[in-house]
């Protein structure tokens, strides 16, 4: 059984155990590897968290490996509560520089992306990268010049949000799910083979 003992206001003690984990699917391999399967376990884990002790865990978190001897895992987990998250979330952000013109997309579906590079062919060929970040699907384009994010400006606001965090947090923060080419690889996995 996984045990949750909070430190202070913003720091939380967590312990589970290795058989426990292996139910679920994670190996210790998993945990070193940073892989999918783990972020998907921490994840509950920051739901139990929020249900058991009432802790909002949306914000930055410093993870230490207090302990992976003998049979768990003991966390300490540090949250650091960033309003700004939330607050730049669904603003628009986009960046241009010499290189062009960068624009974040939210989707809170995946069905969404899916819908999109079914309907729009020409998105699959913009230079994009596929993030996922506390429940949502976030995509960063890299678009030649504004003058094409305003061709396809409509489109994207039929199926997502605008989002003002940069590739460069995502890049830090989020699970990376398809770091080049996503629309095109999206629609190859989702829509070409069906």
């Amino acid at each position: 059984m996984m045990r949750i003992e909070r430190l202070s206001d913003n720091q939380v003690k967590l312990s589970v155990t290795y058989d426990e984990l292996r139910k679920k699917g994670c190996l210790k391999k998993h945990i070193l590897e940073d892989s999918f399967v783990w972020h998907e376990i921490f994840d509950e884990m920051l739901d139990a968290i929020e249900e058991q002790l009432n802790i909002d865990t949306e914000g930055m978190i410093a993870i230490e490996v207090h302990s992976m001897a003998g049979d768990e895992l003991v966390l300490i987990l540090t949250i650091e509560h960033l309003d700004f998250f939330n607050k730049l979330d669904d603003v628009s952000g986009g960046k241009n520089d010499e290189y062009g013109f960068e624009q974040t997309i939210k989707f809170t579906d995946i069905e969404d992306l899916i819908g999109l590079v079914h309907d729009e062919k020409r998105i699959r060929s913009i230079p994009s990268s596929l993030f996922y970040f506390k429940g949502a699907y976030y995509v960063s384009f890299s678009f030649d010049f504004d003058s094409q994010f305003d061709a396809f400006e409509a489109i994207l606001m039929e199926y997502g949000l605008y989002s003002s965090l940069p590739e460069e947090m995502l890049k830090e923060y989020a699970l990376t799910i398809i770091p080049s080419e996503a629309m095109r690889k999206l629609y190859q996995y989702f829509i070409k083979q069906v």
